[in-house]
C-alpha cells in the first residue's frame, strides 16, 4: 500500500512537467480537428501527423494525409495529400494534387502549385507564382516576378525576357 501511495504522489509531482508539454509526436487525424495528438493533444506537432483530412497549426516532420493536409501557419519538412495541401509558410515540399501556399522555401510537386513567394521549384501541370527564385516546371508557368527559369509549353511573366514564351523564360 505505501509503494502504491508513493507512485501516487510522483505521478501527481510530476503532473506540471507533463502539462508544459506543448507538442505532439504523432496525431492521428479523422477529419479538420478532429484528432489525437499524443503525447500532448495539441495541434503543434514534432513528428508525424497522419490521417485523412487534418489541420494542424504547426508541423515539422511530415504531415501525411489521403485528401487533405492543412498546416494553419508553418510547415518545416513534408506534407503530402492526393488531393490538397495548404500551408501559410513553409520549408521542405508539398506533394499533391492542389498545393498552395503564401510562402515557401522548397518544392511543391502537383498538377497544380500556387504560392505568392517561392524559393525553390514548382513542377506540374499549372504553376503560378508572385515571385518566385528558382525553378517552374510544368506545361504552363505563371508568375509576375522571376529570378530564375521557367520550362514549359507556355511561359508568362512580367519580369522575364519577353511576357510570354514558348518552352523557355526566365530572368536572371
Amino acid at each position: 500500500m505505501k509503494k502504491l501511495a508513493v507512485l501516487f504522489f510522483c505521478l501527481f509531482a510530476a503532473l506540471p512537467s507533463f502539462a508544459q508539454m506543448q507538442t505532439g509526436r504523432l496525431k492521428l487525424s479523422l477529419w479538420d480537428n478532429i484528432a489525437w495528438a499524443t503525447p500532448a493533444n495539441t495541434q503543434i506537432i514534432n513528428g508525424v501527423d497522419l490521417g485523412i483530412g487534418s489541420h494542424t497549426d504547426e508541423v515539422t516532420g511530415a504531415q501525411l494525409d489521403l485528401l487533405m493536409a492543412q498546416t494553419r501557419y508553418e510547415l518545416r519538412g513534408l506534407s503530402f495529400a492526393f488531393l490538397v495541401n495548404l500551408a501559410e509558410q513553409g520549408t521542405g515540399a508539398q506533394l499533391g494534387a492542389f498545393n498552395q501556399n503564401a510562402h515557401f522555401t522548397g518544392a511543391q510537386l502537383g498538377l497544380f502549385n500556387m504560392t505568392d513567394r517561392m524559393t525553390g521549384a514548382q513542377i506540374g501541370f499549372f504553376n503560378m507564382a508572385d515571385s518566385i527564385r528558382g525553378l517552374q516546371l510544368g506545361l504552363v508557368n505563371y508568375t509576375h516576378n522571376i529570378r530564375g527559369l521557367q520550362i514549359g509549353l507556355l511561359n508568362v511573366t512580367e519580369g522575364g525576357w519577353f511576357p510570354a514564351m514558348v518552352l523557355v523564360n526566365g530572368h536572371f
